[in-house]
């Protein structure tokens, strides 16, 4: 019997599982406590049996994302030639603009279909996603282990000490402390205390997400001057481009941003409006591996730096993340999601561990595709239909 021709097939069927986990305990930060990881899985499977996986980004309510693409964004794609990947993104948000959404929970969903699309397609012609979409000569990537989070001062000193001396090289700390504990005074006590503790070559990102004022975030940014950070990140709301702006030119941090933007022309005002460093775009909130693509020339082309964001995202999304930042241009570093305080059940569902840093060094799986298999187990343990 001849082996279907990888050139020659058709959407068969897509289908989206929304996932929840409960770590061993709560996570605590700026914006409040954390106590459920959600994900959404979607699968693309083709008329001759290949399946390609990918994830929407969830953070509460993952049946909304799950009905936007069962009965919105599936319909249209089903018989397609998956080979046609950026016509079907396009096609997707043109259907979507009609409706009036370009944003959100739309372009949530839209990522999860793509990702496993791209899955597929690599997975097809037997090559790592990295290296189907170009690569960049790149088998390992530069990563900084995210990240130390609220507790005691020196508790969270001794956090970084022990990260640091487990080999990572570069550390991201939470900043955004409430006034009833000391506010943004406890966090420039913070980044002194870690700085302390770890020494002069570690490297430091800081992420406020979005905790303080225009004025404050001056203020703070220009005490942590001294203490040499790679960046500061989000510290206004997203959605305050001028507060970005005046930081920018105010600070002499670099400034990073971009976790919450949707396709590219979030990031497009994002760099006209001169207001960011370091742009960090979160492949499951984007649109995926084709807008994740397309930011790269745009990168490249304002010669600013791509570090893309992994955070409470589930393994598909981490692992996606992962093979963009080995293939992109005007790359940094990656967000290795690996501090004991942080332990998300859906970052681990695969039939293998998920990678793991050396030296600050994170090296690709080198199967096909996304590179590992989704353990199936894993996905009807936390199955929530």
């Amino acid at each position: 019997m001849r082996a279907p021709n990888p050139f020659r097939m058709k959407i068969a069927s897509i289908v989206c599982t929304p996932l929840a986990a409960t770590p061993p305990r709560p996570v605590q930060f700026s914006i409040g406590t954390f106590s459920t990881f959600y994900a959404a899985l979607v699968e693309v499977r083709t008329d001759g049996g290949l399946v390609g996986v990918g994830e929407c980004i969830v953070r509460r309510a993952p049946e909304v994302v799950t009905t936007i693409v069962d009965r919105l964004l599936a319909p249209p794609l089903i018989g397609r030639d998956p080979w046609d990947v950026e016509g079907l993104w396009d096609d997707m948000l043109t259907l979507l603009r009609r409706w009036g959404h370009s944003r959100g929970f739309v372009v949530e969903a839209m990522s999860g279909i793509d990702i496993a699309l791209w899955d597929l397609l690599a997975r097809s012609v037997d090559k790592p996603l990295y290296k189907f979409l170009g690569g960049a000569g790149r088998d390992r990537v530069r990563c900084y282990v995210s990240k130390v989070y609220f507790d005691e001062i020196p508790r969270m000193a001794d956090e970084a000490r022990k990260l640091v001396a487990a080999g990572h090289t570069a550390i991201k700390v939470q900043l955004g402390w409430p006034s009833a504990r000391g506010g943004h005074h406890a966090d420039v006590q913070t980044v002194r205390a870690i700085r302390e503790a770890v020494g002069p070559r570690v490297e430091i990102m800081l992420d406020a997400n979005g905790a303080y004022d225009v004025g404050t975030a001056v203020r703070v940014g220009r005490q942590l001057e001294e203490f040499n950070v790679a960046w500061l990140e989000e510290p206004v709301p997203a959605d305050d481009l001028e507060g970005y702006a005046h930081l920018r030119r105010s600070v002499r941090i670099p400034l990073a941003a971009g976790e919450t933007e949707f396709g590219l022309y979030g990031f497009r005002d994002l760099i006209a409006r001169g207001c960011v460093d370091v742009l960090q775009p979160e492949v499951a909130r984007i649109g995926g591996v084709t807008a994740a693509r397309r930011l790269w020339a745009l990168a490249h082309a304002h010669n600013l730096l791509y570090a893309p964001h992994t955070g409470f995202s589930g393994g598909v999304a981490h692992l996606a993340s992962l093979h963009l930042a080995a293939a992109a241009p005007n790359f940094y570093t990656y967000e290795y999601m690996g501090t004991a305080y942080i332990q998300n059940p859906l970052r681990d569902i695969f039939t293998v561990p998920f990678p793991a840093p050396q030296d600050g060094l994170i090296a690709l799986p080198q199967a096909p595709g996304l590179g590992l298999d989704v353990d199936r187990e894993a996905i009807r343990r936390y199955a929530m239909r």
